[in-house]
């Protein structure tokens, strides 16, 4: 292997620096299409592994928790112990859970796997998006996160649509898919990525730590549940005490003079705008893909095997206006009117995909396909922009990393919202049109029993009240659907713009995005021999 070249201040180049964020981009992916790859194998590997109840919930949620939960740690020790050494690390651990999860004999095995697969890959995430401002060239941020939105958007198609074809073969195969992803990246990152200085923090502060890890994993498993009940303990019961501790945890570190995370933040109109928009994009992102992909299989009547194809305008829209966005805002457009262009798009958006519910062909959804996917993530360059020109040099690193915290936050809650309420508007639908059909209420209960499992097995009904439920489902869940998008639109509308309207005073460069005034900087610039730094 060839020795890197050299930087005037003797520090070492990389020789494929040319390629730090496209490598960035694709290493994101590996975290994006884990979840993607999971739910497809769960109906397989929920039957292999004879998981029911909790268990399935627990399965389809617990890599999200470990995500969420461990993200800002892992963002403190990247600060601590250098971030490329911990992105190497977390690549291993991500490879190592996926592979466990695939090898699994038992359920238990297999949800080991998959909160060793969370800490990993959400620390991979982590540290990637983390990075970006030290690879990116000066003023060139916004762009730098346009290229990595669109890699990002680009291979986790690639990634899920591999790891789905490899589910029909057998679901144990698909979980290798990020495994050798994580394996190949571990081999390139010393080829690409420039080591960081280490940041030394005064404390570690443990307490805090323990406080926020806990608060989160109570939450967002109470937040899982909420599909099977609103009041059941196993529901209220976390939820409630997660969120204590949440603000247990804030009120602490408010007063903690050497807290790792700086909850002062939360007090700034730039930090709670980047926070709104990210609800945008996040919340937007899970309705988005979630309900198009039911309603398609489930009423439009689309093969499973042809629903990836159906997703695709809507990623390559979003591809495309991230590459543009970026580009824009490099050269002046300010955060306030990316956030009103990507706000705007996703809206009218959601708002078409709501007309064309009742459609059955691929033309009806393409325009709300294509304008969704164009605004979701468009909204995503601001979300990640103003979060690191927010962080601060000593807490770079648990700063950047709670985006990613922020993002599964608002992805869960809009994946468990939009399925309840699908779920509940369907349900309630079918048993107003056997009441009023005069069906009797122990023969309705049957029948609605007999949705459900054609939905968890894909068995249709049998007998003839079942045939008929099901027919009177399909109309309502289309109902359903275009309720909880003219809802989720109004959501987004209503952050949007409060989001706008808290930057309303902050000051945008006039040329393009600076880095943040990070302490982990950008490597010095190369001499005339060296490699030049990557045009994003």
């Amino acid at each position: 292997m060839a020795t890197p070249s050299t930087t005037t201040n003797g520090t070492k180049v990389p020789k494929l620096l040319g390629f730090a964020i496209p490598l960035l981009g694709i290493m994101a992916a590996i975290q994006g299409s884990s979840p993607n790859i999971n739910s497809t194998a769960l109906v397989s590997l929920t039957r292999d592994l004879n998981m029911a109840g909790g268990q399935v919930a627990l399965a389809a949620s617990i890599q999200t928790i470990a995500i969420a939960a461990s993200v800002i740690t892992t963002g403190v020790l990247a600060d601590r112990l250098g971030r490329r050494k911990v992105l190497l690390a977390a690549l291993l651990i991500g490879a190592a859970g996926s592979a466990i999860s695939g090898l699994a004999p038992v359920s238990a095995i297999y949800l080991l796997g998959q909160a060793i697969t969370g800490v990993g890959l959400g620390a991979v995430y982590g540290a990637s998006f983390a990075y970006i401002h030290a690879v990116a060239k000066p003023g060139k941020l916004a762009a730098a996160l346009g290229v990595f939105g669109a890699v990002i958007g680009l291979s986790t198609l690639i990634f899920t649509f591999l790891g789905g074809e490899l589910v029909g073969v057998d679901w144990r195969f698909a979980f290798f898919v990020l495994t050798a992803a994580s394996l190949i990246s571990f081999f390139l990152v010393p080829l690409a990525l420039p080591d960081q200085p280490k940041v030394k923090s005064e404390s570690l502060d443990i307490v805090g730590q323990i406080l926020l890890v806990i608060g989160i994993i109570g939450f967002l498993y109470g937040v899982s549940q909420l599909g099977n009940s609103f009041t059941a303990p196993t529901t209220l019961v976390p939820l409630i005490a997660g969120a204590l501790l949440l603000a247990i945890f804030f009120v602490f570190e408010s007063k903690n003079t050497k807290a790792f995370y700086p909850v002062h933040l939360f007090k700034s109109p730039v930090f709670l705008a980047a926070i709104l928009v990210g609800f945008v994009f996040n919340y937007g992102t899970a309705v988005a893909f979630l309900q198009t992909t039911n309603l398609w299989q489930y009423v439009t009547e689309v093969p499973t095997k042809e629903v990836a194809l159906w997703q695709v305008p809507l990623v390559a829209a979003g591809i495309a206006g991230a590459l543009v966005i970026g580009r824009l805002m490099s050269k002046g457009l300010s955060n306030r009117t990316a956030i009103l262009i990507g706000t705007a798009l996703a809206v009218i958006g959601f708002v078409l995909l709501a007309l064309a519910s009742n459609q059955k062909s691929f033309l009806a959804f393409l325009p709300g396909s294509l304008i969704t996917g164009a605004g979701l993530m468009i909204a995503s360059i601001p979300f990640g922009n103003l979060i690191i020109r927010e962080a601060p040099p000593a807490q770079f690193g648990p700063v950047t990393s709670s985006r990613t915290t922020i993002g599964q936050f608002f992805y869960s809650i809009g994946f468990a919202i939009a399925t309840v309420l699908v779920d509940r508007l369907t349900i309630g639908g079918v048993t107003q049109k056997l009441t009023d059909a005069g069906v009797q209420p122990d023969s309705i209960s049957t029948a609605v029993t007999s949705i459900n499992q054609y939905v968890k097995s894909g068995d249709e009904p049998t007998t003839q009240l079942g045939k008929e439920a099901l027919a009177d489902a399909v109309t309502s869940y289309s109902s359903a659907f275009t309720t909880v998008m003219l809802v989720s639109a109004g959501l987004m509308l209503i952050a949007g713009l409060v989001a706008m309207f808290l930057l309303r005073n902050y000051h945008e460069p006039k040329k393009g995005e600076a880095a943040a005034p990070s302490a982990v900087p950008a490597p010095a610039a190369p001499t005339p021999t060296a490699p030049s730094t990557p045009a994003p």
